[in-house]
Order: C-alpha cells, then structure tokens, then sequence
C-alpha cells in the first residue's frame, strides 16, 4: 500500500483533537494513557486560545522552507508524572534553529502516533508556523532513526532534547544510530522524558523524504473511533481508510510473562499472547510481543509482522485495546495494516523487520 493524502483538511482545531488523539492511539497500540490526559487538555486549551494551526501538505510549502520534526522521547508514565511547563517544544526548535542558523518555516511530527502526535500541533501553535500532514514514521517505530528521512539520506541532527527541567541536550552524530544510545541516559537525568527536535531540512526534501498525508489520516481514523460501536461496521471503515483486514478472532487463552531474555538492540521484554480463534479455521494464534505486536503466527506459520501495525480490538467493548489492558477470556480481533511502501523495501525491513526483533524469518510480504 502506498502512502495517500487521506481527507483535504486546511487546518487543525481545538474540535479535532479528540480525533487526533483516538487516531494517534490507534497507530501506537501498544501504548496506554500514561501522559496523554495533560497533554491533550493543554492542546485543547492552546488552541482554543490562538485559534487553528494550518495544515499544509509538503508539495503545497516552498521548497526552501526550513522544517524540523518534533516528538516526544522517553517515558509515557514519566510525561505524566513530570507534566511540561508549556514551551520545551517551541524551546527545542528555537535551539536547534540556533545551532543551524535557520529558522523553522514549518514543523512536523516524527512519528505520527502516541502523544508525539499532538506535540508538533503544540509548538506550530507557540510558533505560529504551519504544521506539515506528513511524519517519518507513519506509525510508530522504537528508535529515533527509524524513519523514511533516514532511509533517504536525511542527516538526524544538529537535534536538541529539552526537559521540563529547563535544561537541554545538544548532539551532533555522525551515524544515526548513535543518538538513541547517547540521548539515553541524558532522558533519565532531564527527568525521565525530554522534547525533541530533529531532522532539520527543507520542505522540498521533505517532498519525497516524508510520509505525506499522515496527520490528515490520524484525523479520520479517530473520527471511525469515536463515531463507531459496532465492531463490524468499524472495521470495514477501517479497512477503506486505513487498509486494514482481520487476521482472526478469538479468546485470549494465555499470557506469558515479560521473563524472556532479549539479544536484540531495541529496549523491551520479549513474550507472547496465545488466542484460541473462534470460527474461522480455529487457529491457535500466537502474538510475539516486544514494545509492540511484532509478528502473529497462525498454527506456526508468520501471518503477519513488522513494520505491519498490528492491533487488537475487544469485541465486547468495540475498542482498542491496548498490551496492558489484556486478560485471559478476552474476546479479541487481530486486526493488521500495512505500513507506507517504503518500509518493505530492503533497506526498510532490514531496520524494522521480524529481523531486528530477533525473528529469523522472511516477511510474509517479501515472499
């Protein structure tokens, strides 16, 4: 599936942020509510106050205008213990327009999923810039460098990591890769989470080197969220909007503990979820878990995984439910959507893959 401007939104306002948030939950599945209820107040209050932020696709900008993706790093629950003061976003980007020497026309999300969604909407509003309907991500993935600018050649830095602390991490890196393993301990020490700002560029790159349409996207998920009760209906909308198909239905019948050890490289617990599927074939499908679902096997054979976004809805509730919210007897739809095209090219797979989740096998796409 290729990326595709979904909706032709002009501008995002304080009305459209529940559906930001519910779509941005649904492209981070893994994630609970941890940090979300200050942050989406505080959205809706700034904008209700300044009044909209346009929306602009990457093409409808001047090539020339400078751009800087935006996040927020580190721990959910630390956000919500440790709130922002109000201008570490904005700050970041003053800052790292100061070690450029070029100041932001527009701002964009990193990753257009978890609270990261909504901070570029908080800084385009302090700033009174645009916001661009494009990300890196399209979803969300475990480290910073994990996105369609880095496969594209995008350098991650001059990038600064602003705590609600007041203070501030600079870095410039030579390899990517090195920014996650540096900023990491400095995330502990700035209070558990920091405000980031990266991938300083131009629209014009950004013309190929994002994911467009992903903001406009979050949007219309969100409104198929709330609008929808019935699980049914609310899948076949999703599968028009956001492609996404049910791999089985079925009942949690066993969840193993976070106890396994892990070699690979990105930080989380391996295990797995059992669910009995429920008509159908009467599978028994097995989810392996890292930060995220990573991969379904059904009756042992891979029928999905990364960076396919895998998500499960109770049936009961009509809802997402999330990795911390599972139980046993759980009625469950596995739900899968493909990611943007340019993941499951080489060089894609072969950073986000089964592979980089310690799962030695060819993606069920690439067969």
């Amino acid at each position: 599936m290729t990326s595709r401007y979904v909706g032709a939104a002009s501008s995002v306002t304080a009305d459209d942020v529940p559906a930001l948030v519910e779509g941005a939950k649904f492209y981070s599945p893994a994630v609970g509510d941890a940090g979300w209820i200050s942050m989406v107040s505080w959205t809706t209050e700034l904008l209700r106050r300044n009044g909209p932020v346009v929306l602009v696709r990457p093409d409808a900008v001047a090539p020339q205008t400078r751009a800087v993706a935006l996040c927020a790093i580190g721990s959910g629950a630390a956000l919500a213990d440790l709130p922002p003061a109000g201008d570490e976003f904005a700050l970041a980007v003053r800052e790292v327009e100061h070690l450029t020497r070029r100041r932001a026309g527009v701002v964009y999300p990193l990753a257009a999923a978890t609270v990261s969604a909504l901070v570029p909407l908080v800084a385009a509003a302090q700033l009174e810039v645009p916001l661009l309907d494009a990300d890196g991500m399209g979803r969300t993935f475990a480290l910073i460098h994990h996105t369609s600018m880095h496969l594209a050649g995008l350098p991650i830095g001059p990038l600064v990591a602003r705590g609600a602390t007041g203070e501030s991490i600079a870095l410039s890196v030579h390899a990517a890769a090195r920014a996650d393993t540096l900023l990491r301990g400095g995330i502990d020490s700035l209070g558990g989470w920091a405000a980031l700002a990266a991938y300083p560029c131009t629209a014009g790159q950004l013309r190929t080197a994002a994911l467009p349409g992903t903001v406009s996207r979050l949007i219309n998920v969100g409104r198929l969220l709330l609008e929808s009760g019935d699980t049914e209906v609310l899948i076949g909308r999703l599968a028009a909007v956001a492609g996404c198909r049910r791999i089985g239905r079925g009942r949690i019948v066993e969840l193993e503990h976070l106890s396994r050890p892990s070699d690979v490289t990105i930080p989380a617990h391996p295990s797995s979820v059992v669910i009995d599927e429920v008509g159908g074939h009467g599978r028994l499908l097995r989810l392996e878990l890292r930060s995220e679902i990573v991969a379904v096997f059904a009756d042992g054979a891979l029928a999905a995984a990364a960076p396919d976004l895998i998500c499960l809805i109770d049936v009961l509730r009509g809802e997402l439910a999330t990795l911390d919210s599972l139980e046993p007897g759980a009625l469950v739809d596995v739900l899968v959507m493909p990611a943007d095209a340019v993941w499951y090219s080489a060089d894609g797979l072969a950073m986000v893959g089964p592979g980089s989740h310690g799962i030695p096998l060819d993606h069920p796409r690439r067969r």
